[in-house]
């Protein structure tokens, strides 16, 4: 078992590419072949980051006829690695299926079920029960087939250990967390030239939030720029520097409250992310457990912890793995409210600053290593083959 194919929904532009991407540098250093499909433009694989040079291969899914030439080898995939059950992916590995022969996991990141019903803007039980009269789009999991897959599976992966409500009882599992890249983000000092760069202003609390606003987060993300409108209006200078693009209007026909207290970066190169995270005082996930969060790993947590910043979080997802006031502070709902309320304390009690600084490093250490959790998907390859094979 040495020709790894990891399937990706999307090109590396995708938050999920990353992961992917170390997973299979990773597991290449381990003496394994890798390969990534992405659905087109896989010149893409550029945009993962000017310093994380890819040790694998990038194939498009058009060109699956030819697959074998990109393994060294000249053979098939052994393993088929497909990052997340949607149509797309599904029906790429249905063609792959008619020309080779491998054992095939499939990755869990969200609630599928929770994120069609927001694409649809209609209730899943709906979109069920409408049979073919209803149009899935590939970009999405379908109502019955995601089921299907995952029952066809080999093992499943999953980000996050609520996510195995979905596996059927009778495959294989194994909770697979990200990493983060320790070598560029680590505790620093705000770097003056890049302030200045982005005009941040002096003698502000700074918050930094690098992430897109969609149908599912827009509550969320209002709510960190609502904060930092509060904290202006009771006399605390505050400015948020956010990086990522809005694929809706959340702020509001009238939304001059909030754009002026915000440095919006839009896309940047993944390289400025520990200089931007760096100029902040504290950094905060906004949130609540609901059917969106519970079954997430919000992909920008890791570099957070890992730059020994004081992190503000809501208790779901990686959330409920922490311990409140010594790895970050871990709120039942992380609103506008909450948020002010967190940050004043902060601000009064220097000593709870450095220790929840110290818990995130710590904690980032302890869960969030790249080489040791491929190793332990390396594992779970090597018992999906021990067990089909016995």
């Amino acid at each position: 078992m040495k020709n790894i194919l990891f399937v990706l929904y999307e090109d590396f532009h995708s938050n999920s590419a990353l992961h992917v991407h170390h997973f299979a540098n990773n597991l290449v250093e381990f003496g394994f072949d890798c390969v990534v499909a992405v659905p087109r433009n896989k010149q893409t694989v550029s945009q993962v980051g000017e310093h994380l040079a890819n040790l694998y291969q990038v194939t498009e899914y058009g060109e699956f006829y030819r697959l074998n030439e990109y393994f060294k080898n000249q053979q098939g995939p052994d393993v088929v690695h497909v990052w997340t059950p949607r149509e797309i992916t599904r029906n790429y590995c249905h063609k792959l299926r008619k020309a080779y022969n491998f054992k095939l996991v499939i990755h869990l990141e969200d609630n599928e079920e929770y994120v069609l019903e927001k694409y649809l803007n209609k209730p899943f039980q709906e979109i069920a029960t409408a049979n073919s009269s209803l149009a899935i789009p590939d970009n999405v999991s379908h109502p019955q087939k995601y089921k299907e897959f995952l029952a066809s599976a080999d093992g499943v992966t999953v980000i996050i250990e609520k996510l195995k409500e979905f596996v059927p009882n009778n495959v294989p599992s194994l909770i697979l967390w990200p990493g983060v890249e320790t070598e560029y983000f680590y505790p620093r000092k705000p770097n003056p030239e890049i302030a200045k760069k982005f005009g941040v202003p002096d003698n502000n609390l700074v918050f930094s939030y690098t992430g897109n606003v969609h149908a599912a987060n827009t509550y969320e993300v209002r709510s960190l720029y609502l904060a930092v409108a509060i904290l202006n209006r009771e006399g605390q200078p505050a400015v948020l520097i956010r990086t990522g693009r809005d694929f809706c209007n959340f702020l509001g026909d009238d939304d001059s409250w909030a754009r002026k207290y915000a440095i919006e970066l839009g896309y940047v190169d993944r390289s400025l992310m520990p200089e931007i995270l760096a100029l902040a005082d504290v950094l905060i996930q906004p949130g609540r457990p609901d059917q969106f969060n519970d079954y997430r790993f919000p992909c920008k947590l890791p570099e957070y912890l890992a730059m020994g910043k004081p992190v503000i979080l809501p208790a779901t997802n990686i959330g409920l793995e922490m311990e409140n006031q010594k790895d970050a502070l871990v709120l039942p709902v992380v609103d506008a409210v909450n948020i002010v309320d967190s940050v004043k304390k902060l601000l009064s009690v220097n000593s709870l600053s450095e220790k929840l600084s110290e818990g995130a490093i710590n904690f980032a250490k302890a869960h969030l290593n790249w080489q040791e959790n491929t190793k332990l998907l390396q594992s779970f390859y090597t018992d999906i083959g021990s067990i089909i094979n016995s």
